[in-house]
Parts: structure tokens; sequence; C-alpha cells
């Protein structure tokens, strides 16, 4: 007769865990079938709003006509305030392309430190390839989360974490393609074609970049030197020096990556947080 009461506590125990899981289970049934659905509309119209103003030119698609684009007049400053080697830039940023492009800076000849100007030629651009790289990773993104339409119903946890896998794995590269450019070496630097396109030429011991870090275009100068008199000789950077400007498009271009990370990082978690306490023993 004892053990009746407690038998009873078991079987109560176990009903209302039952209850709980049964609560649980019709939870993670409407989050699968009410929650990812909009939660994947909101980043849908997110990237398209970032594709509509990303100036790009990657696809069939994004048929832009370069003279269409509203050219930007920039003039580039140190970061830090400061007027090292007094490095000065004005651009004319159009797209993905810097169309014109003005600069100063002190240049060492003999022992005697001048001011050295040069500009584009006209006709030239120098070309920003990480614009392009953004574009077609966000051209997959809107594939991916573009994939099933709006009545389609998930059967699973595991079938929406591995659409926003591939979805978020996009969006890291849109992001990374804007805010890690890829480093060039010296051999890079110096061969760059893009280095024939300035009137006058610039001087020998002179290579300079034009790149996107986040949301700024920067221009970094380089100031080389040679051991020895022959070009296979080792070359060596003595200085760099870098001038920038924020660029709108760029900044809401990151804006818009991370907005939607974030989106699926919390539809993960909600997901996650429901099927892992179903999944414990």
């Amino acid at each position: 007769m004892s053990d009746v009461p407690w038998i009873n506590v078991v079987m109560a125990k176990s009903t209302k865990e039952e209850a709980e899981l049964l609560v649980l289970r019709n939870e993670l049934s409407w989050l699968l079938r009410e929650e990812v659905n909009p939660v994947l509309q909101d980043i849908r119209e997110t990237l398209q709003e970032c594709y509509d103003c990303l100036p790009f030119h990657g696809t069939a698609e994004k048929s832009i006509r370069h003279e269409e684009l509203v050219p930007q007049k920039l003039i580039l400053t140190c970061p830090n305030g400061t007027s090292a080697m007094n490095l000065k830039s004005m651009v004319t940023l159009r797209g993905d392309c810097v169309e014109g492009a003005e600069l100063q800076f002190k240049h060492k000849l003999g022992r005697e430190h001048n001011i050295f100007k040069t500009k584009l030629k006209d006709g030239c651009v120098w070309r920003l390839p990480q614009v392009r790289d953004t574009g077609n990773h966000l051209c997959n993104a809107l594939e991916i989360v573009s994939r099933n339409d709006a009545s389609y119903v998930y059967k699973s946890v595991k079938e929406v974490f591995l659409l926003l896998d591939e979805l978020m794995e996009s969006l890291m590269k849109c992001r990374q393609s804007l805010s890690l450019p890829k480093r060039k070496s010296i051999n890079e630097l110096m061969e760059n074609q893009n280095l024939l396109v300035f009137n006058p030429a610039l001087p020998s011991d002179i290579a300079i970049s034009f790149y996107i870090h986040t949301s700024k275009l920067v221009l970094a100068l380089y100031c080389l030197h040679q051991n020895g008199q022959h070009k296979l000789e080792k070359v060596e950077i003595t200085h760099r020096i870098q001038v920038e400007a924020m660029v709108k498009w760029l900044n809401e271009a990151i804006i818009f990556f991370t907005l939607s990370l974030q989106q699926c990082q919390q539809l993960k978690d909600k997901l996650m947080a429901v099927s892992q306490i179903l999944e414990d023993p």
C-alpha cells in the first residue's frame, strides 16, 4: 500500500512532462509554419533593397548603364586627421569605378622634397572589383532566400538550418568582400596596369592602390626602395600612408548585410531553443 502514492507521483510527473513536450512540439510546428516564411520574406526585402542600391555590373539582370549612374565627388583625407607626406586626393566615383582622380603628395627627389601632382587620364577608369564580387554573392543570397515561396511549409528544423547556413555563408561573403580587401604583394602593386593611367606618370619608387574597406573608399600610397640596380632585386615598402572617404551606398550595404545576418541568427536561435529541449532525453 505504501508504494501506491509513489506510483501516483511518478505517473503525474510523467503526464506533466508529456504535456510540456506536446506544448513544445506544437510551438515548434507553429514556428515552422508561421514564423520562418515571414522572417525570410523580411530578409528577402532587405537584400532586394541592398541590390537596388549597389551599383555593380556582374549579372545580366543588373543592367545598369555606367553613364546612367550619378558621379560622386569625394575628398579623401587621412583617417587620423594628420597630413603625412601632404597626401591629398580628390576623386570622382561612379558606381564601381574611380573615373577621375587628382593626387598630390610630397616626393623626395635627390635631397629635396617636391610636391608631385598627377591625375587620372581622361577616359581611363580604376575599377573596384570588390563591388562586383559583393554583387555576385548578393545575387546568390537572393536566389537562396527566394528558393521557396510564401506558401511553402518547412517540415523540420534541419531543413530550415540547411537553408539558413547556406544563406548566412553567402551574406558573410558579401560583407567580407567589402570589409576584408585582398592584401596585395609588392609585385602586384608594382605591376598593376592601373598605375599607367596617370599623367604625368607616377615616380618609379611610388605605387598606389584604390580599394574598399567596409564603407570607405581608400587610396593607399606606398614608398618603395629597391636594393640594387636590377628590377629583380628585392623591393621593400619603406612607408605607407592612406587617405579615405565615406561612401553612403557602401555604408548602407554593410548595414543591410549585418541586419540580414542578425535576422538569420535570431531565427536559428529561436528554433534551436525549442528543438534542443525536444531532443534531450
